[in-house]
């Protein structure tokens, strides 16, 4: 444009050449303010890009620190979440053993107050007819005595020597079968007291083993809530997973950075 000016001077008045002068320094003016107005604006554009780009990297740190965290969460919950079922599947086991026994145990309960039972009865009865045979045998005892005073009386002409004689010869006999009769009675009780004894004594083995039976069904009622429990822990490894997918779309522009989370050195 300079190079024109200076070749149409001649053909050119000097008003003229001043009125052009004057129009292109304010085109130049005007240009410069408005090359001037757009570097302000680039510039706030640099700026605000610079602080989105800080607020960015702030995001993307925050995000790498929820990610490790929640990583290490994860992993730990993964233990847990194994050795939860090796624990389960344990305690399934041994429920099932447990079952078993208490089902046995049960039975063998009932079947042994069905015999304590029958024992006692046939303890009681034994006794009824050892003292009806005693009380029998005393009768006896006394209406020999009686017979034998008469006898005695009847036939006197034998000498009084014999009839004592033969008369405590009897009485020592009976004697001796009562006190045998006795001493048998008295050891078929005591071998029934045995009998009894152990069976209370087996007896309260058994209520024994039923009350660790009950505590193992309380321990498979801990065992139940212990499988809720591990639920939920399935529940916040899911929640965990998510919130940690959230964390990872950017709240300005909606943009999911998983790909780019996983590109940050560990």
């Amino acid at each position: 444009m300079e190079t024109k000016i200076i070749g149409d001077n001649n053909s050119l008045s000097v008003p003229e050449n001043y009125n052009l002068f004057i129009s292109l320094i304010n085109e130049y003016v005007a240009e410069k303010m408005r090359d001037e107005q757009r570097i302000v604006i680039l510039k706030r554009r640099i700026e605000d890009l610079r602080s989105q780009l800080e607020a960015t990297n702030v995001e993307i740190e925050n995000a790498k620190r929820a990610r490790e965290t929640t990583q290490q969460e994860l992993k730990g919950c993964e233990v847990e979440l194994s050795m939860n079922k090796a624990s389960v599947q344990t305690l399934e086991i041994r429920i099932s053993v447990l079952q078993s026994e208490i089902a046995t145990t049960a039975s063998e309960l009932e079947s042994l107050k069905c015999e304590e039972n029958f024992s006692s009865d046939q303890i009681i009865n034994h006794l009824f007819a050892l003292n009806k045979k005693i009380r029998k045998f005393q009768e006896e005892l006394y209406m020999k005595n009686v017979g034998f005073l008469k006898n005695a009386t009847e036939e006197s002409h034998q000498p009084e020597e014999d009839n004592n004689k033969n008369s405590s010869l009897s009485v020592e006999e009976r004697l001796i079968r009562v006190i045998t009769e006795i001493t048998h009675g008295e050891e078929d009780c005591m071998t029934e007291e045995q009998i009894l004894r152990e069976d209370r004594e087996t007896k309260i083995y058994l209520e024994q083993r039923r009350a660790a039976m009950l505590m193992m069904v309380k321990g498979q009622t801990e065992l139940e809530a212990a499988v809720k429990l591990n639920s939920g822990f399935e529940l916040t490894y899911d929640h965990i997973s998510e919130e940690l997918l959230k964390s990872c779309i950017c709240p300005q522009c909606f943009k999911d950075n998983t790909d780019a989370l996983d590109n940050i050195p560990q």
